[in-house]
């Protein structure tokens, strides 16, 4: 079976593959329709475009009862289209069969998974994969041998993973191309969007 006819999640990767093309108008055209459909308070037919989610429709349903979360999740989802040849954390597409569902996720989501991923690396000496998770202003000022050093001389560093690692059970807000936890007294763990991946910009 040629690869481009096997399910596989696709990130706006394919739109111009030619067996893409051939599945009912391809990603682009699916993503559309799920972002109108939000707006127009057509949960039902929203859901349909998705690849669903484990607790059902009506978890769906409860997300999107707000009209203020619908019109976010759309705009997200419009603003990911230009991005045909990157990683839209808004938006995320998956071909079944011969049609492409939206794959059912917020930006939250890939915020919290970039923080879990460094926290892990961090906590398990892998300063390679933490130093890849990192902000490129930071890439440029570390390296993953600075990186460990600095670790291990800063005597507060395994007390703001910990506090990271807390902030993970909170609420995150995603603000443009920034993500912030607050951790209180005006600290904070901060993300930042580049080249359409979320990566650590500061563990205050």
């Amino acid at each position: 079976m040629p690869p481009c006819l096997r399910p596989l999640l696709l990130l706006l990767a394919l739109a111009s593959a030619g067996c893409a093309t051939a599945s009912r108008g391809g990603p682009v055209p699916t993503a559309e329709a799920y972002a109108k459909a939000l707006e127009e308070n057509r949960l039902p037919q929203a859901y349909a475009l998705t690849t669903g989610l484990p607790e059902g429709e009506a978890a769906f349903r409860s997300r999107y009862a707000d009209p203020a979360a619908r019109r976010e999740r759309a705009a997200a989802v419009r603003a990911g289209l230009p991005l045909l040849e990157g990683h839209a954390p808004a938006l995320t597409m998956e071909r079944r069969e011969s049609s492409w569902r939206v794959v059912e996720t917020l930006p939250t989501d890939e915020v919290k998974a970039t923080l879990a991923r460094f926290l892990n690396a961090a906590e398990t000496t892998d300063w390679e994969k933490a130093w890849s998770l990192l902000s490129a202003p930071l890439r440029a000022r570390y390296t993953p041998d600075r990186l460990r050093e600095d670790f291990h001389r800063e005597p507060l560093a395994r007390e703001r993973l910990r506090r990271a690692r807390l902030a993970l059970k909170g609420d995150v807000k995603v603000s443009g191309a920034e993500a912030t936890f607050s951790l209180g007294a005006e600290r904070a763990v901060r993300l930042v969007l580049e080249a359409g991946e979320y990566r650590v910009a500061a563990i205050e």
